[in-house]
Order: C-alpha cells, then sequence, then structure tokens
C-alpha cells in the first residue's frame, strides 16, 4: 500500500486560466448504492446468499466452475439506500466434500464492489468464518484468502479507519497492448499492462487521503504503425474516488495526449475520454454530475408467426444517457428450443446519448405441427453505472402456422396389383399358408368357414393361402408363421395418422393361445408390435373384423405395415386374411373412446385395479363419457362399485380410473367384474372396446394344498457336455443338458390369462384336498422365435461359477425361459405316492403346460440357447450350476432344493464333467 500525506499547499497551475471552468455550477452526485459481487466456484452448483445486515437479499447458484481459473462471474444489487462495506456478508450455504465422487465444493470471491468501490476479499481486515488451510486446521478466521472451503462468510470492513482512499480507473485499450500508470501527486503508485479492450475497473487502495486534482492518468506505450494496422490508445471512461465518480470527459479535466486531426498535435481541453498519444488526464476535485439511466426492454411478452423470420427486440436506455453503458443479453429456452428460433446472446453497448438498440432474433419456420411455443431474451450485468429498469425479461409465443390436410396418406384393398414382399426378413418358419394377395377360395372344416371366398370388398384380399385347404397343413398356416409388410409409406407431420382395416381369423379348437394374428409397424430398423389377436381352443369361423390403430407416434417418419400370422402348435389349423388397409391423417374430430385394458388380472391384496379409458382417432374439444363397473362372479363385498363421468380436455388423449379391491379373509375361485362406458358426449363415439373385465385372485387357503416341489437333477448337466464353436464363429459356447424333475405331492400346473401384445399372464392352478382346487398368479408366457411356441418366462437360470469361497459367477446362460412338458419320469416313487400325479399340462407347448408329479422336463443340449458363452474364460475347473424358479414365482413344497450343480474342468478348448 502507497501511502500519501493529504495535500494542503496549492497545487500546480496545470489548466488555461482563460478558460472558465465555472466550478460554482457543479455538484457532486453520490448514486443510490450498487453491491457487485465477483465470484466463481468450483464445481458449478455453490450457492452463495448476499447478506445486508444479516438479512439475506439475494440468492444465487449461477457462479460457473472457474474458481481455479480465475474464470469471475459478477452478480449484482441495488438498493434505494447507502450500503457500506461493514455491512455485507457473502455467505457459502451448500458445501459438500465427498471425495469418493471427486465432488469438493468451493467458493471463491475475488472482490466486491459498492458504488465502484473496489473491496478486495483477501484484504487483512476482512473476516471469514469458512477459509482455511490444512496448516490451519478447520478453523474459522482471517486468513488472507477469496476462498470459502466450508459453509461460511465472508465480512468485510469498513474503509477509511486508518486514513485510506480508494482508487478505481474504468478504462479500456484499442489494442489489448496498452498500459497505463496511476499517479498521485505524479508520483507513481500502480501500473497496469496490457490493458482489456473491454470495459475494466481497475482499482487500488492508498493510505492517506486523496483526491481527485492529485490524480493523474497516464499513457505509457503509445504506438501508431498504420503499415502493420497498430493504433494503441487509452480510453478512460471514469475513476471513481471513494465511491465519487469523475467523468474524464468533463471540461474541467486537463489533458496532455488527447487530440483529434482538426487539433493537430496539441495539449488541451478536448472534450474527450481516449489518449491518442502518451499523456495523463489531471482531473479537478470537483466531480461532475451524471445520470448514467436505466437499461430494459419495451415489452413484457410478444406473439410472432413462425413464418415471420425474425423478431427485434426493442432495448431501450431512460432516464439519463451520460456516459457509455453496457448491458448483457441472452435468449432463454421455454418450450421452444434450439430447432425453433437461433439462440442468441451477447453484449449492446451505449454510447453517451444513445438511447436505444436493438437485438434480432432469426425465426425457424418448420414445416411440422406443433403447439405454439415460447422462449425469452433476458438482460443482465448492466455497467457504466446503469441499472435494469422494470422490464428484463421479454417473453416470446411462437404461433405454429403448419396444418397437414386430412386425407388418405396410403390405401391398397388388393383388387390389382400390390407391392407387399412377403417374408421380409427372411426368417419365416411356416411349410404352408404363405401370404398371397388374390381371390381366396372358401374353406370350410364341418361347419366352420375358416377363409372367406372374397374380399371383405371386392373378390380379392392378401390371404395367408389363396387355395381352398380342408385338413391341417393343406394350405392353412402350418408349423411356424408368416409375416408381410406393405411398401413404405412416409407419413406427414400430423397431430392424428391413423391405421384402419379388416382382418379375418379363424381356427379349430386344436389352436391354442401360441396362435396369432399379429400387427407391427417397422422404422428405422424397429419392429413395434401395436395388436395382437390370440386364438382359443374353440371352433372360431371366418369373419371381417374392423379394426384401428392409432400411427401418431410415427408422424414424420417412414414406415412399413407388417401383418404377421402363426401356428405355433403342432397340427393347429389357423387362417387368416387382411383387406381394405388405409393410412390417413384425421380430421380435426372429437374422437372415439375405448377402454384400452380390456383384461386386468389381479392378486386381491393389490389394493386397486387401474383402468385406462384412451381416446383416438381425434383429440378435438372436450368430450366426456360415462363408466360404471359391474358385478359379475366378483360381488360389491370385493371390490368397490364405482360410476361417475370421465372428462377429456381438449387435446388430452389418455384417462385412469382405479378402483378398489377388497383384501378378505374367505377362501375363493377366481372371480371376476366388468368396467363399462357408455353415453360419449361432445361428438365423441364409442370404440369396439367399451368393456374391460377384471379378475381377482384370492391369496386366502385353509385348505390342505399339493403342491410341486421342482428338483433340478444334477447328473443331467453332464450329458452330452461340450464346447460349440461353429453356431456362433469366433464364439466358444459350452453346451450341456437340462432336467428339472417335479419331486411335490401334486403337479404343476401353469395356464394362460389375458394376452397383452407378445406376452401373456400365467397362473398356477393347485390342487386341493377333497377334489377342489385354487388359483394364482404366477409370472408370464412369451412367444419364444427360436422354438416357435410360448414358453413360461423365468422358469430357469444357468451359471458357471469359481469353485471357491466366493463362489463368483463368471457366465451366465441366455435360456431363461421354457416350455413345460413330461419328458422323463425319473421319479416313479414319488408318481406312486403323490396325491395327485397329473394336472392338465404336460401334454403340449400351449396354453396349458406343467410337469406331472414326479416327471420331468428335459432340454437337450442340442437346443436353442443351451448354452453358456464362455469365450473369455480362462481355463480351469468351474461349478455348472442350475437354479429351478429363481425368482419364485411357482409356489412350492419345497423352497430351498431349487439349485444342482456339478464340476466341470475346461482345457484347451474341451469341456468334461468331474
Amino acid at each position: 500500500m502507497v501511502r500519501f500525506p493529504r495535500r494542503r499547499n496549492a497545487r500546480p497551475q496545470l489548466f488555461d486560466t482563460s478558460k472558465s471552468l465555472q466550478c460554482e455550477s457543479l455538484e457532486s452526485r453520490i448514486m443510490l448504492s450498487t453491491v457487485e459481487v465477483f465470484g466463481a466456484g468450483t464445481t458449478g452448483v455453490e450457492e452463495v446468499e448476499l447478506q445486508i445486515d444479516g438479512s439475506t437479499v439475494q440468492t444465487w447458484n449461477d457462479l460457473g466452475d472457474g474458481a481455479y481459473s480465475a474464470d469471475y462471474r459478477s452478480t449484482t444489487w441495488t438498493t434505494d439506500q447507502t450500503i457500506t462495506p461493514n455491512q455485507v456478508r457473502i455467505q457459502f450455504t451448500n458445501d459438500l466434500y465427498d471425495p469418493d465422487n471427486n465432488v469438493d465444493r468451493n467458493v471463491r470471491i475475488d472482490q466486491i464492489r459498492i458504488d465502484g468501490v473496489t473491496y478486495q476479499t483477501e484484504a487483512d481486515d476482512v473476516f471469514s468464518t469458512g477459509t482455511w488451510l490444512p496448516e490451519d486446521g478447520v478453523v474459522a478466521g482471517n486468513r488472507s484468502s477469496e476462498y470459502l472451503h466450508a459453509d461460511g462468510y465472508f465480512q468485510y470492513a469498513e474503509p477509511g479507519n486508518d486514513d485510506t482512499t480508494n482508487i478505481t480507473v474504468n478504462a479500456r485499450g484499442n489494442e489489448g497492448t496498452e498500459s497505463f500508470a496511476l499517479q498521485v501527486d505524479e508520483v507513481t503508485v500502480q501500473t497496469w499492462n496490457d490493458v482489456s479492450t473491454t470495459d475494466t475497473a481497475y482499482t487500488l487502495s492508498v493510505a492517506g487521503t486523496v483526491t481527485a486534482d492529485q490524480i493523474r492518468v497516464v499513457f505509457l506505450n503509445d504506438q501508431y504503425d498504420p503499415a502493420a494496422g497498430i493504433d494503441r490508445n487509452l480510453i478512460v471512461d471514469n475513476i471513481v474516488v471513494d465511491g465519487v465518480q469523475y467523468q474524464t470527459e468533463g471540461d474541467q479535466v486537463y489533458s496532455t495526449g488527447t487530440w483529434q486531426a482538426e487539433d493537430g498535435f496539441t495539449d488541451g481541453f478536448r472534450n474527450s475520454e481516449t489518449l491518442h498519444g502518451n499523456g495523463y488526464f489531471q482531473y479537478e476535485a470537483t466531480p461532475v454530475v451524471t445520470n448514467p439511466g436505466s437499461i430494459g426492454l419495451t415489452l413484457n411478452s410478444i406473439s410472432v408467426d413462425e413464418a415471420a423470420g425474425e423478431i427485434n427486440f426493442i432495448v431501450f436506455r431512460a432516464d439519463g444517457t451520460d456516459g457509455r453503458v453496457t448491458v448483457d443479453y441472452a435468449t432463454q429456452l421455454g418450450t421452444a428450443d434450439g430447432d425453433d428460433f437461433q439462440d442468441a446472446a451477447g453484449t449492446l453497448v451505449f454510447e453517451e446519448g444513445i438511447t436505444g438498440q436493438q437485438v434480432s432474433v432469426a425465426i425457424t419456420n418448420a414445416n411440422l405441427i406443433e403447439d405454439d411455443e415460447s422462449f425469452s431474451l433476458v438482460l443482465s450485468n448492466p455497467t457504466g453505472g446503469a441499472t435494469l429498469a422494470a422490464i428484463t425479461t421479454q417473453t416470446v409465443v411462437i404461433l405454429d402456422n403448419d396444418e397437414v390436410a386430412a386425407g388418405v396418406i396410403f390405401e391398397d384393398g388388393f383388387e390389382g396389383s400390390t407391392a407387399w414382399t412377403t417374408n421380409p426378413n427372411g426368417t419365416d418358419t411356416a411349410t404352408t399358408g404363405f401370404w398371397e394377395a388374390g381371390a381366396p377360395s372358401e374353406t370350410i372344416s364341418g361347419s366352420t368357414v375358416l377363409q372367406p371366398d372374397s374380399g371383405h370388398t371386392g373378390s380379392r384380399a392378401l390371404v395367408t393361402g389363396l387355395a381352398a385347404g380342408t385338413s391341417v397343413g393343406t394350405y392353412d398356416i402350418d408349423n411356424g408363421n408368416t409375416s408381410v409388410v406393405s411398401p413404405e409409406i412416409a407419413l406427414p407431420q400430423a397431430n392424428e395418422i391413423a391405421l384402419s382395416f379388416e382382418y379375418s381369423f379363424a381356427y379349430l379348437d386344436n389352436a391354442t393361445g401360441d396362435d396369432y394374428f399379429q400387427v407391427a409397424i417397422v422404422s428405422a430398423g424397429t419392429t413395434d408390435i401395436l395388436f395382437t389377436d390370440h386364438a382359443h381352443n374353440a371352433n372360431q369361423s371366418s369373419q371381417w373384423l374392423f379394426k384401428t390403430l392409432d400411427l401418431s407416434a410415427y408422424a414424420g417418419q417412414t414406415i412399413q405395415i407388417q401383418f404377421e400370422a402363426a401356428d405355433a402348435d403342432t397340427g393347429s389349423l389357423i387362417e387368416a386374411a387382411v383387406d381394405d388397409v388405409i393410412v390417413e391423417v384425421l380430421p380435426n374430430l372429437p374422437g372415439t373412446i375405448s377402454v384400452a385394458t380390456t383384461g386386468i388380472n389381479l392378486d386381491e391384496s393389490a389394493g386397486v385395479a387401474t383402468v385406462k379409458i384412451v381416446r383416438n382417432t381425434g383429440r378435438a374439444g372436450e368430450v366426456s363419457v360415462d363408466y360404471t363397473t359391474v358385478a359379475g362372479s366378483a360381488s360389491t363385498a370385493d371390490f368397490t362399485s364405482r360410476s361417475g363421468t370421465i372428462v377429456f380436455a381438449d387435446g388430452q388423449a389418455e384417462a385412469e380410473i382405479t378402483i378398489a379391491i377388497t383384501d378378505d379373509n374367505l377362501e375363493e375361485q377366481l372371480e371376476s367384474f366388468e368396467f363399462r362406458i357408455s353415453n360419449p358426449t361432445g361428438g365423441a363415439i364409442l370404440g369396439s372396446e367399451a368393456v374391460g373385465t377384471i379378475t381377482i385372485v384370492d391369496n386366502d387357503n385353509t385348505i390342505a394344498d399339493f403342491l410341486p416341489d421342482l428338483t433340478p437333477i444334477a447328473s443331467t448337466l453332464g450329458e452330452r457336455l461340450s464346447i460349440d464353436t461353429s453356431e456362433q464363429p469366433g464364439r466358444e459356447l459350452l453346451r450341456f443338458s437340462t432336467e428339472v424333475a417335479n419331486a411335490g405331492t401334486g403337479p404343476l400346473e401353469i395356464w394362460g390369462g389375458t394376452a397383452s401384445g407378445d406376452s401373456q399372464q400365467v397362473f398356477q392352478r393347485i390342487y386341493q384336498e377333497g377334489g377342489g382346487s385354487r388359483d394364482i398368479l404366477a409370472g408370464e408366457f412369451v412367444y419364444h422365435p427360436g422354438h416357435g411356441h410360448i414358453h413360461f418366462e423365468a422358469f430357469a437360470t444357468y451359471d458357471l461359477k469359481l469353485i471357491n469361497a466366493s463362489g463368483e459367477i463368471i457366465a451366465s446362460g441366455g435360456k431363461t425361459s421354457f416350455c413345460l412338458i413330461n419328458i422323463r419320469q425319473p421319479l416313479p416313487d414319488v408318481s406312486a405316492n403323490a396325491d395327485v400325479v397329473h394336472g392338465r399340462g404336460g401334454t403340449s407347448c400351449g396354453n396349458i403346460q406343467g410337469i406331472s408329479a414326479g416327471y420331468s422336463d428335459v432340454y437337450s443340449a442340442s437346443l436353442d440357447d443351451q448354452w453358456i458363452d464362455i469365450t473369455n474364460v480362462a481355463d480351469g475347473t468351474y461349478w455348472l450350476e442350475i437354479t429351478a424358479d429363481p425368482d419364485n414365482n411357482i409356489l412350492e413344497s419345497n423352497e430351498s432344493n431349487n439349485v444342482s450343480r456339478i464340476q466341470v474342468a475346461i482345457n484347451n478348448g474341451q469341456v468334461s464333467s468331474l
């Protein structure tokens, strides 16, 4: 710190006495207090409070993460009261030190500035409660530091107690290479080099009382070299002495380096802020009255059509135009994003006397149907003494101007040539009954019509085998699946797009839930199943059924429609047909209201059943539909009846109703009730699905159960043990056989319930003493494309484990789902002593599967997924382990014997059991 005594003698004559300064007409101006804080965080999420007299007046958490690189950000708070430094605290509130996750929050406060006077944080008289270094121990104190390492605060001190004067020079350079000195009584007390080209405050505290007339700002390294494009100049906006501002361009300021071409190279009183040559500004003690004004926006909000191209924001400067001031601006996302407008940010400069500026932001005229969207322009960080006006944020609402006309996009009635492709992926497995477009021949089995003799309209349709078939395997689908896809269809950006078609799906009573008709959408290499109709073990005659599906989620994409049908069980007679396929943009309609969850199965302990109701084929306007519950085998003692009205707001597509389920203490069979919708209003109509069925599974049991007991047989793991390198080139697959036996007093019987997409809920039937039975939920069936039928999901897992105390799993098999049937009878004594040996399962991979008491299901090593990938497993000895029912979906008499294993040795591409 440089100390100067107060000058009491007369100052040298620096001014031309022929010029009248009229000092009596000038008065000092001390503006209302503005506190500016310069700081940075280390992680970007630090939270800091500005407190005045112990009360928080501003909180911010956007300091960034530039503490260690001195990349500071500033925030400003203005009040109509006079603020002194000893009223100010900077409080750090959310410290976190978590070295395990590499988190160490700290705050660095470089300085504060009150009314243009800078107070350094590391000054000796600044007290802190969160600043420390390891050698201190974690204690609060007066360490000379800019950091808060923990929650705490900096408490600033009132200047002047030691006769100190704070001087700030607000300046910038033309080139960024300028140097200048601050002199007091013609003695250099500070030199700054490489002056910034943006307005910057250069601050120094000196001991003693210094007045403006003692101060010179001296330009040191002028250079003018037009050939090299160099013209150094120093621009000094003002100086501030203990909070009082003195403008450089005032008439009473003497300069020795300010000139313009018309002057010639002369020193004098030119009203300017620029030193064009080496020289200095000499200030007079009387400050200049200045009013830099306030900066704001003209409107809170505005709407603009997206076709406008751009929007112009008007930024004004009012209540004063003295001096050069700046303000930052930036766009801020709302519901609109970067695809809707051109992001913009920068700094507006108002030279003295300038009252208006303009910010232009480009608007994107997108070819998309969108809701009206918004973004904002925000002003911040005024400089030069200016403040922010009342409106600093202007919201812009972009009005969409796109509308796609309703109408048909794609249509095929199959009456002429068609571009549909059969077996598009080369993976179909059916041996007969492939999709064909043409005139079908009627197929009848007994009194059941399986194939129509014409299309729904006209003579032609898309069918699974055109010729008539009267027996299994004759032209109908047999032994697998057949698929067909449409040509590519480019969908527009529209709110409502629908796929509609007529279809026929017929079968005989030897069909199961594995047999299906399915509709999917193929887009960007992904196949999404939208609808599946499963067969049942009953005769189903051919009839044309209308179906509509919502394609709105694929707007703007190129899609293909895929129809697939499958005879997934042995010996089923399955026929399918499609006609009148239409893809269209729907008009602006109130819509069709349907029950989306038409089948719900739940345990009575679930508490509630949730039914989803959907509105498609239009969402315009407010519509409503009535609903009610209707008792069936489940009475109102089993659920709480409900009725009322569901209201869909304009644009709303879905709603849900919850129904309370009673968890009683009564032993009951499966019970069900219905949920029905009716009486649509507002122009809406009912869809084909207006009823949902809720099935309740009892959880009470007082009668003895005859339960299965799943027991994997270890010795079977060693049957046909080998390493396969041919199925997947470059991989080593450890192949083995598995066998799971039922050692219980009753059969394992599982059967499918409600189907949803490509999965189906599963119930376990438990036989009981006295000849009765009860049912519980037990997981799901899934279609297994490699095996061509449904499997019980998560029935078993395969693992290769280390033989040590850790038992670490080092590799696992991919197979988890199984078709459960009787293959062997390894436990004849169990069969002889079981209370119930056989259930309805055990004979096929259809909708009812299982394992009888004393019997087992066997999977040979040659079947799909009967392996563990051991490509990266080192040679050695391991456990090969099978776990049956790992998730305990099946209720058993013994849950502790579901794991079996053998030791295997892997050596140089060979495997053997030990």
